[in-house]
């Protein structure tokens, strides 16, 4: 009877509604600029009663009408504009204050780096230049692009090899994967993907999310390569890569049908999924045309780039087919890149561990021995690596990450330690390590 006399007290009344809603909105603006990670939880709680409390005066509004209280229904309306209003204010004012406040963390400003202690500095952002010859899944599809398309977005979903590899031969699957320099195998969410990997300049380069376009590869103007974007993914835990939307098109192996085109960068866009029961191929195409160049390019060329692994599936096929420079020898190493922005770096590891099994980063200060970046780095730098029983054999890891601990211009030493998680189920072990000078990214 309680809740009951409370519900209609609520109901009836038109300012009651409000008011709750309006003390919710406050606490929950206060909360989310203190920007404290404990009270994260509080903030999410916080916006979510103050979703029901907007309901509240949602329905407060429709039972004014319904009992034909005018008067208090059209100052319920009005609340509901009010409420609209301040919820709208208050989130550009937090954007706002989270984009153009104070940027600085102060993480570095008391450290200094010992003047006894080894330390490298991160290599500057290579140049971009004209497409290399050993990256042949680039130049397939840039010799695509130079073909005029037509308006017909028709394309089979035909890649049997891939198919047969992964229901026939799956270990040899992954270990071309992961030994090619031209393909990622990495693990997010605990989903496992391989996604392509494009040479820029004279490296091999991952980027972030998998996307290339002609700014990713060529900065020289006289280039003359088309605008398009792409990205070739491959799903081994039966999930796409990419956000599914109503735009996606989704096919069957084998199947022919037209593809779902929007507009992205004022190009056709595409997200094509491909399945096979576990197995999920997912290619994106953004280019001039209707017709998917980039899409039936992508598609050929990875069968072309398979087939030998299906008549001879044999570790001799794999290092027989890798392009040039997929197998280094020497002494193992580790570099970083300076990336497009301080605190933004490219990992490059040359490393074999003699065993099939999964590289990640972790990264300490070296003055107070706090872990760096301990949610991100390892879900943004792990990789499945090749290996091979000639310890002179050294395979790459190349990823792309950011510390976000520290600012602009307050440098400081960080080691970086090279681990590694066998896929036989021993422990991880450490496999190297390096001291880099480095800063934090600064919003």
């Amino acid at each position: 009877m309680k809740l009951k006399k409370s519900f209609l007290v609520y109901v009836n009344s038109w300012w009651i509604p409000t008011a709750i809603f309006f003390v919710l909105l406050f606490w929950f603006t206060i909360v989310t600029l203190l920007n404290w990670q404990t009270l994260v939880t509080l903030s999410n709680i916080l916006f979510g009663c103050m979703a029901v409390a907007f309901v509240g005066v949602l329905c407060s509004t429709g039972w004014h009408f319904i009992k034909r209280r005018w008067k208090k229904g059209l100052t319920s309306l009005l609340m509901i504009l009010v409420c609209g209003f301040a919820a709208i204010g208050a989130m550009l004012f937090l954007t706002g204050s989270t984009m153009f406040g104070p940027s600085e963390d102060g993480f570095a400003y008391n450290f200094t780096i010992p003047d006894n202690l080894e330390i490298a500095e991160p290599l500057h952002e290579l140049n971009t230049e004209p497409v290399k010859k050993d990256d042949g899944f680039q130049i397939a599809l840039l010799l695509a692009l130079e073909t005029p398309g037509n308006n017909d977005s028709t394309i089979t979903a035909n890649i049997p090899s891939l198919i047969s590899l992964q229901t026939n031969a799956p270990e040899i699957l992954k270990r071309y994967l992961a030994t090619s320099p031209s393909w990622r195998v990495f693990k997010e969410h605990g989903k496992v993907f391989a996604t392509r990997r494009w040479m820029v300049g004279s490296q091999w380069r991952y980027t972030l999310h998998g996307y290339y376009s002609a700014h990713s590869i060529d900065s020289w103007p006289d280039a003359d390569i088309s605008n398009f974007q792409s990205r070739f993914t491959l799903g081994f835990s039966g999930e796409p890569w990419a956000r599914v939307s109503d735009e996606t098109t989704r096919m069957k192996v084998g199947q022919t049908k037209p593809l779902t085109l929007t507009i992205g960068n004022q190009m056709h866009e595409s997200w094509c999924l491909i399945t096979a029961e576990n197995l999920v191929i997912e290619v994106f195409e953004q280019s001039d045309a209707e017709e998917r160049r980039l899409t039936k390019a992508a598609l050929s060329y990875v069968e072309q780039e398979l087939t030998p692994f299906v008549i001879q599936p044999t570790w001799s096929t794999i290092r027989e087919n890798l392009p040039t420079g997929s197998i280094s020898h020497g002494n193992p190493s580790f570099d970083l890149w300076v990336s497009y922005q301080p605190g933004i770096y490219d990992s490059s590891i040359w490393v074999n561990p003699g065993e099939s099994g999964m590289l990640y980063l972790k990264a300490f200060e070296v003055m107070t021995e706090t872990p760096l970046s301990v949610d991100r780095l390892k879900e943004r730098t792990n990789e499945w690596i090749g290996w091979s029983d000639n310890s002179g054999d050294l395979f790459l890891s190349n990823t792309h990450f950011t510390i976000y601990e520290g600012d602009w211009g307050q440098p400081y030493a960080a080691r970086f330690e090279v681990w590694f998680t066998p896929d036989s189920g021993s422990a991880d072990r450490k496999l190297m390590e390096k001291v880099f000078k480095i800063v934090g990214w600064q919003r």
